[in-house]
């Protein structure tokens, strides 16, 4: 047997020196620093969602609450503004100050000469007042006015209307006249009236009959002013007997209540459009899906009246199945049953609960029925 062959060369060299150890070549990838920002801590803790759910309970209705004050706070608003806008309108069909009264005539019914003997007298005293010719030898009248509040002259929009009212008690002549509103007092000098602005004169060509009265409006400025009326024919012999008389009614207020008014009436339209938003923000987070067809008295009283008419049948519904084959029970029905007499005393034995249909319902639907608890009790023991 021959021998095996060995290698026949000397052993390779492994390697000389230390493995080189390669590390990573980047960073380790950081960690997460906390808890995720988006997670809500209710989700995993019952405490933590009952807390939450009754912050948002809270907040809401605290919003309810704030929504609700601003809308009746809006709606106070608008009607305060019509309120103040409304008196407002009233105060300006009302005048200022009022001359001369032409309801009273002290000399109705005199002549001249008892109308001379009533001015010595000194009767014509307390009538200073009055915008007439009856107390001086003059066939024209004229009378001080200060139209309030201040002097001013803006033009239209510081006019102030003056209502005229005269009455003629002239028996004979032209009955035509003139009025007219001058600046200044009645011992000042007056131009024409018919070159006073347009609106401060007027100029009665129509005849007026004794005693009626004429009414017309003139438009003045504020200050001191005096009106003057004058005949447009003079009075021959003129006398203390009277041919005219006049009253004058002054509209300042106006100078205040309707621009006034009119401010306070857009001020009510603007609460109103933010009485109209508070209340859809206040039914938007109230009902937001809806608000309910139904309002619970309706429902309430709905269900008492189903109730009632349930009571009044006296049965309840038994809904049988369509699939079901019910055997029909022979013998007198519930209602039947109730509406029949007592029964006597001595106590009839009946077929079993199945022959006996009232065996099949409760104690209180019998009751309800109109079964006596005896009744039911023979029923059940028989």
């Amino acid at each position: 047997m021959q021998p095996v062959a060995g290698p026949s060369g000397p052993p390779v060299a492994g390697p000389t020196g230390t493995p080189p150890v390669t590390g990573p070549s980047a960073p380790p990838v950081s960690g997460p620093s906390g808890p995720p920002s988006d997670v809500n801590p209710a989700q995993f803790d019952p405490l933590a969602e009952i807390e939450d759910a009754r912050a948002r309970r809270q907040d809401r209705e605290e919003r309810l609450e704030s929504l609700e004050k601003r809308r009746n706070s809006a709606r106070n608003n608008v009607y305060f503004f019509l309120a103040l806008t409304v008196i407002l309108g009233i105060f300006s069909f009302f005048p200022g100050p009022v001359a001369g009264d032409v309801s009273d005539n002290p000399q109705e019914g005199m002549g001249n000469n008892q109308a001379e003997q009533w001015v010595a007298q000194g009767g014509d005293a307390d009538y200073r007042d009055k915008i007439w010719d009856g107390s001086g030898n003059e066939s024209s009248a004229c009378h001080n006015l200060y139209v309030p509040p201040v002097k001013m002259d803006l033009g239209s929009i510081s006019q102030v209307r003056v209502d005229v009212t005269f009455v003629s008690y002239r028996y004979s002549g032209s009955t035509d006249f003139t009025v007219g509103i001058h600046e200044g007092t009645c011992d000042e000098f007056h131009p024409p009236s018919w070159e006073l602005p347009d609106g401060s004169w007027y100029n009665s060509t129509e005849p007026a009959q004794v005693g009626e009265e004429v009414e017309f409006s003139l438009y003045t400025q504020p200050g001191q002013r005096s009106i003057r009326i004058e005949w447009a024919e003079p009075v021959e012999n003129p006398g203390t007997l009277l041919t005219m008389d006049a009253e004058v009614a002054i509209y300042w207020p106006r100078l205040f209540t309707v621009p006034i008014g009119l401010i306070t009436f857009m001020m009510a339209g603007f609460a109103f459009v933010g009485a109209q938003k508070a209340g859809t923000a206040y039914k938007n987070l109230k009902y937001p899906e809806g608000k309910p067809e139904k309002k619970v008295e309706e429902e309430v009283l709905e269900a008492a009246e189903a109730e009632h008419r349930g009571e009044q049948i006296g049965v309840p519904e038994v809904t049988t199945p369509e699939d079901t084959d019910t055997p029909e029970v022979a013998g007198p029905t519930l209602a039947q049953a109730a509406s029949s007499p007592e029964q006597d005393s001595t106590p009839v034995e009946e077929p079993a609960s199945e022959d006996n249909p009232a065996s099949a319902w409760t104690d209180e639907q019998l009751i309800s029925a109109g079964w006596t608890q005896d009744q039911i009790d023979a029923m059940r023991n028989g």
